[in-house]
C-alpha cells in the first residue's frame, strides 16, 4: 500500500465521521411540537397508558404510538425509570463533591468512582475540577466514611471538595445509592 492509498482510506473514515455527525444533527432537527408535548408527558408520568398519552398531547394513539416508538429507536429515550425520594429509604444527608484527578487514567477513576455505594450521579466538568458528584448517606458519619475511607482512597484521586446540600429542588438524573 502506498502513503497515496492511505490518504485515500483516510478521506474515506473522516467522510463517514461527517456523515454520521450530520445524521445525528438531522435527528435532531426533526424533534417536533408533538415529540416535545410527548416527551414533557412522559417526564411527569412515564406509566401513562397510551391512550392516555394520545389524549394529553392531543394526537391519536397510532400517532402517538409512531412517534414513541421512533423516539426509542432514535436513542432520544433511552429509558423508563423510577422517581425514588432518597429521604423514604433513610439517605437524608446529601453532597456534592467536586474532585481532581490525574488525567492519565481517568475512564478508570471514572468507573471506580461511579461503583461507589452512595454516589448516585457523577459527571465530568472542565474548570477547576474534573469530576463532580452526588453522594447520599443515612448520616453525616456514614458520608464521612464514603468521602473519606472510599473516594479519597483511590489511587489518582488528587483532592476533594465537598459542598453540602441543604434543600433540593428538581432532581437529577437518579439511580439506586
Amino acid at each position: 500500500m502506498t502513503d497515496r492509498d492511505d490518504l485515500f482510506d483516510y478521506r474515506q473514515i473522516m467522510d463517514q465521521n461527517v456523515d454520521e455527525a450530520q445524521d445525528h444533527f438531522h435527528a435532531i432537527r426533526q424533534i417536533d411540537s408533538v415529540d416535545r408535548a410527548l416527551l414533557a408527558a412522559l417526564s411527569h408520568d412515564a406509566r401513562m397508558s397510551l391512550t392516555d398519552l394520545a389524549e394529553r398531547i392531543n394526537v391519536s394513539r397510532s400517532t402517538a404510538y409512531a412517534r414513541l416508538q421512533r423516539l426509542r429507536e432514535e436513542g432520544v429515550i433511552t429509558g423508563f425509570t423510577a422517581s425514588i425520594d432518597p429521604q423514604a429509604l433513610g439517605l437524608g444527608v446529601a453532597a456534592l463533591v467536586f474532585i481532581d484527578i490525574e488525567q492519565h487514567d481517568w475512564r478508570t477513576l471514572r468507573s471506580e468512582l461511579a461503583a461507589i455505594p452512595g454516589v448516585e450521579y457523577l459527571a465530568m466538568c472542565a474548570g477547576r475540577f474534573d469530576l463532580m458528584l452526588l453522594a447520599r448517606a443515612e448520616s453525616i458519619p456514614a458520608l464521612r466514611d464514603v468521602l473519606l475511607e472510599k473516594i479519597q482512597r483511590i489511587a489518582g484521586v488528587r483532592s476533594t471538595e465537598s459542598v453540602f446540600i441543604l434543600d433540593e429542588v428538581g432532581s437529577l438524573p437518579r439511580r439506586m445509592p
